[in-house]
């Protein structure tokens, strides 16, 4: 059973309500809790600031657009919302602190004939949660090891990897199957090419160049598209392509990025090492960068 701690318990948005979370009850015949049947986003927070709040959200409503759950909240509406309950967990938020803001939005109640489309009013959840940084500034430093993992992704003819959805047992999946040998996941799609880690997307380096696979077989990441703004401001060339095993054996640099980490060093991919120290010059460019647009530093948490 669940203890919360009265004099820091955060405050969530559940169907209209601003109440502590302690208080925040769904019922287990919500679609999202029988069938995985919702979406969702996660935004970043640092110290006490959310970062890139609006392309969350924009990517928020794509994909409840493509899901058809027809959220009774307008972008504005959730916007007004999360500001909302920033304001009453703002005291408790802190310095040198990384919260991840979740919006979870289902198709709501499940009807007894257990059909999609006569299920009740959407159930709209935004909470926040504190991500662990007790071995971040060793990641950054060292950088972490991915594992190859026979799971492959979903391929976009099943389910657009575009859309940010609750249905996550793909990536979970792939997640065991690389935390057996103490490693992140790497995942690859039905063809062989490498697709995504299960929750952050690729990206490698060779001959200055920063490569990442095609957006086709990957989630449609806010960070993702962070770093392509940077490089591009960085003159750094990107580009969208395939990416082999053969690839991976001859780069450079390697690096993941999602939400709360932004770009973290990769030091090992199975048999396969960076040709460059870890991290690697553009992963070290590209980090300064998050920390200068962040206003907060992955490499040192002293305060």
């Amino acid at each position: 059973m669940k203890v919360f701690n009265m004099s820091t318990e955060r405050y969530v948005y559940l169907n209209g309500e601003i109440i502590k979370e302690s208080k925040a009850l769904i019922s287990p015949f919500d679609r999202g809790f029988l069938w995985g049947d919702g979406v969702y986003e996660v935004t970043p927070c640092f110290n006490g600031k959310l970062f890139r709040l609006d392309d969350h959200l924009k990517r928020l409503y794509r994909s409840l657009k493509y899901t058809q759950i027809h959220c009774h909240l307008d972008i504005e509406e959730m916007k007004i919302a999360t500001l909302e309950t920033l304001k009453l967990n703002q005291d408790i938020l802190g310095e040198g602190k990384i919260y991840r803001v979740g919006h979870w939005v289902s198709r709501g109640m499940d009807d007894p004939s257990m059909i999609a489309s006569e299920s009740d009013r959407p159930t709209i959840f935004i909470f926040w949660r504190e991500s662990s940084t007790d071995k971040l500034v060793e990641k950054y430093s060292k950088g972490v090891r991915l594992s190859i993992v026979a799971t492959r992704r979903v391929p976009p003819q099943c389910l657009e990897a575009r859309a940010k959805v609750t249905s996550k047992m793909n990536q979970i999946l792939a997640e065991l199957d690389a935390s057996s040998n103490g490693s992140l996941s790497l995942m690859l799609d039905i063809y062989g090419n490498v697709a995504e880690n299960s929750v952050a997307n690729f990206f490698m380096v060779k001959d200055n160049v920063l490569f990442t696979p095609h957006e086709k077989n990957v989630l449609q990441g806010v960070t993702r598209l962070t770093v392509f703004e940077m490089a591009k401001s960085l003159g750094i060339t990107y580009e969208e392509r395939d990416i082999t095993l053969y690839d991976l054996s001859q780069a450079d640099e390697f690096f993941l990025t999602s939400s709360a980490i932004c770009a973290m060093p990769v030091n090992q991919i199975d048999r396969f090492s960076p040709n460059k120290p870890v991290p690697g010059p553009i992963t070290e460019k590209i980090i300064n960068e998050f920390v200068s647009q962040t206003e907060f530093d992955f490499r040192d948490l002293s305060v």
